[in-house]
């Protein structure tokens, strides 16, 4: 039996430790409350969301517009680079590594994750697997493996040949990771 509550506890740590913020939500009142308040505290005024389970039982494709916040679910090629924030549902999250695992088979996912300068990323508590080795197992072990995968951690780093750590270059400047625990899913 896994202690999701020291898996979380893991994730954070080693999230934090790398310049990205991380939280959890309890109920979905708490995941609408802390979206409204994140994008409140980072000035955010419009968003891309690729629509998910996820953000369907935080019915988020309402609550963020009627917080008089900008909400783009389409035309993502051409909103992505002028939005404040992107949101989307990530598959996995690696404890010891503060590392989320997206699944990204839809364009619009990396685009909305990959070209925006803050991307909250939604991840379901249960989802979390304690090591990479796990991780990749699981990965092994579906039925088939997406076209695209891809291992997040933190903000987009890069530093020069001067050794010079520059965040945001190459992605968002900044990751947000909001998890919500399962009773807050639809149908559970």
């Amino acid at each position: 039996m896994r202690d999701v509550n020291l898996l979380y506890e893991r994730f954070k740590s080693k999230l934090e430790s790398v310049s990205g913020e991380c939280y959890r939500a309890n109920t979905i009142e708490e995941a609408q409350k802390l979206v409204g308040e994140l994008f409140q505290k980072k000035g955010i005024k419009s968003a891309a969301m690729v629509d998910s389970p996820l953000a369907r039982s935080c019915d988020l494709a309402h609550y963020i517009p009627e917080n008089g916040i900008t909400l783009h679910m389409d035309h993502y090629q051409e909103v992505t680079p002028t939005v404040d924030a992107g949101i989307t549902e990530i598959k996995w999250a690696i404890a010891e590594l503060g590392t989320l695992v997206e699944y990204a088979v839809d364009v619009n996912e990396r685009l909305c994750s990959s070209f925006t300068p803050i991307h909250f990323a939604l991840v379901r508590t249960s989802s979390l697997i304690p090591t990479l080795p796990e991780a990749l197992a699981i990965i092994n072990k579906e039925p088939q493996i997406p076209g695209y995968v891809r291992f997040i951690t933190g903000p987009s780093r890069t530093s020069d040949i001067e050794r010079v750590l520059t965040i945001g270059v190459h992605g968002p400047g900044e990751l947000i990771a909001i998890f919500v625990d399962d009773s807050t899913e639809e149908g559970k």
